[in-house]
C-alpha cells in the first residue's frame, strides 16, 4: 500500500496521558526499556493512555485519508486481540480560540483492533487505524495525537502489558 508518512514519534518523544485528557479515569502510559529500545508500557487490567507533543502538520499533508500506525509488542500473550484507540486535537493559527492553557479540542475516538494470534511475545506488530475523526486537521495546523489501549473493551483480551515502541502517522497516496 502506498503511503506517505507525514509524522513519526518514537516512544522516547511521548508521555503518559497525566490528566486523563483523552478519557476520564485513564491512567498515563509509563516509559520503559528494553535491550536500549524506548517503550510506553500500557496495562492490561487499566486503560492507559499517551499523547504526543504539538507539532505542525506538514506542508506535504494533501488532506486525503490519514492514518495512524501503532507499532507494539507484547509482554506475554501470543494469541488474543488488542484495542486501540486513536485522537486527534487540531488547531489553526490565527483562527480557532481553543485557550491553549486551560482547555483541549480532541476529536471523537477512532478504534481499531488487531489479532496478535501466530506471534511471539517480543515480536514487533503493528495496528492501523484509519482517522476518520481528524478534527478537521489541515497542513500547517497545530496537531497532536493521543492513543490508549481499550482494555476494558469486549475486543481487548490480551493478557500482560502491550509495549508501543512508535505511532506513525501517514496518508494514503
Amino acid at each position: 500500500m502506498a503511503h506517505t508518512t507525514l509524522l513519526n514519534f518514537p516512544a522516547n518523544a511521548m508521555f503518559g496521558d497525566n490528566d486523563a485528557q483523552l478519557v476520564a479515569g485513564d491512567n498515563p502510559a509509563v516509559h520503559d526499556v528494553f535491550e536500549g529500545r524506548p517503550c510506553l508500557a500500557l496495562d492490561d487490567t487499566d486503560e492507559a493512555a499517551a499523547l504526543t507533543p504539538e507539532v505542525a502538520m506538514p506542508g506535504q499533508y494533501a488532506g486525503g485519508t490519514l492514518k495512524a500506525t501503532i507499532h507494539f509488542f507484547t509482554a506475554s500473550d501470543n494469541t488474543n486481540d488488542l484495542a486501540m484507540d486513536v485522537f486527534v486535537e487540531a488547531k489553526t493559527p490565527h483562527s480557532d480560540t481553543l485557550d491553549m492553557k486551560s482547555a483541549t479540542g480532541w476529536d471523537s475516538a477512532n478504534s481499531g483492533t488487531v489479532s496478535v494470534s501466530g506471534s511471539t511475545a517480543g515480536d514487533p506488530l503493528t495496528l492501523t487505524i484509519t482517522l476518520t475523526n481528524k478534527d478537521s486537521v489541515a497542513a500547517s495546523d497545530l496537531v497532536r495525537f493521543g492513543f490508549r489501549r481499550d482494555c476494558d473493551s469486549g475486543n481487548d483480551d490480551i493478557s500482560g502489558d502491550v509495549y508501543v515502541a512508535a505511532l506513525e502517522i501517514w496518508e494514503d497516496t
